[in-house]
């Protein structure tokens, strides 16, 4: 079957797929900057670990988890697993990794190994001090490497649990001016410190409530609850405390799982790999670079 202008209806589905696909894969590295963190950013880590007692306050709590964030470059390898109500898995696997520029900007370069269908495929993102980053994307099938527009982000992440308002607030759980210390909490066993954020209408969220709990031994978020209208609960995002591993001076959740109670899914992300250095060269994440082989691991 052709449509009006010729062209077998196959072949005009091909942009739109394309579109898709690259869509999938810009939200997927906003998956993966999550990883990283918020800072992309602190040269070091803290020369000492040290938990503030349980009477804490909103400023100690933040001091603390800051402690857990990486150095200023790495490598990340991760999987993430989308689970549906019927209980089918989809498994995507990728490697991410982050530097900072002579302006002390972040550079972020993604490369996806499975699916095959999208394996080979680069995505580089890099930040601007007065603007949204910029995203520039290499497919397998084209020569040329392509930029997306930041504005087109919205909606869910590769088919996953997570939105793009989840990210952000994974990426910076503490980096919020409405953010109030209200108590104390329990976590699987573990004394956790609670916070409350209620959004504005200035904020546009799809949430009305969000409480985050920060475990007290780890300064680590293993909890975040996230309300609906009529005060339901509509997801929560839990980091296991078995999968809290020690990296270098910091303590950093290697498995955390998001689970949406009314669509009864939920997504799994597992840190398979994690490198961290002071510096990785800025000629790694370049648009040139999109075209190269991934390069050799971050030596120790």
């Amino acid at each position: 079957m052709r449509s009006k202008a010729g062209y077998p209806q196959s072949e005009r589905a091909k942009p739109c797929a394309r579109v898709s696909r690259v869509l999938q894969l810009v939200r997927a590295t906003v998956l993966a900057v999550v990883l990283v963190g918020p800072s992309f950013g602190q040269s070091t880590w803290a020369a000492e670990f040290e938990a503030p007692g349980a009477a804490a306050t909103l400023a100690e709590i933040e001091a603390c988890a800051s402690r857990n964030l990486p150095n200023a470059a790495g490598v990340i390898e991760f999987s993430v697993e989308a689970i549906d109500r019927s209980g089918a898995v989809t498994l995507s696997r990728a490697e991410i990794r982050w530097t900072k520029d002579d302006d002390e900007l972040a550079r972020i370069l993604l490369r996806v190994s499975e699916p095959s269908k999208t394996a080979g495929t680069a995505l580089l993102i890099l930040d601007k001090a007065s603007d949204q980053p910029e995203f520039f994307l290499r497919l397998p099938e084209i020569s040329r490497v392509k930029r997306v527009r930041s504005k087109r982000l919205r909606g869910p992440v590769l088919g996953t649990d997570f939105s793009f308002e989840d990210l952000q607030r994974m990426r910076e759980p503490l980096d919020r001016s409405d953010l109030e210390l209200i108590g104390i909490s329990e976590v699987d066993g573990h004394s956790a410190w609670l916070l409350e954020t209620i959004p504005g209408e200035d904020d546009s969220s799809e949430y009305t409530r969000v409480l985050t709990y920060i475990d007290q031994q780890h300064c680590v978020p293993v909890q975040v609850d996230l309300f609906e209208r009529d005060d339901r609960l509509r997801k929560r995002l839990r980091a296991s405390q078995n999968e809290i591993r020690r990296v270098g001076t910091a303590n950093l959740p290697y498995v955390f799982t998001m689970e949406d109670l009314r669509r009864e899914t939920r997504t799994i992300i597992r840190i398979e790999r994690f490198d961290s250095t002071p510096h990785l060269p800025v000629e790694q994440f370049t648009k040139r670079a999109l075209q190269d082989p991934a390069p050799a691991a971050v030596a120790h």
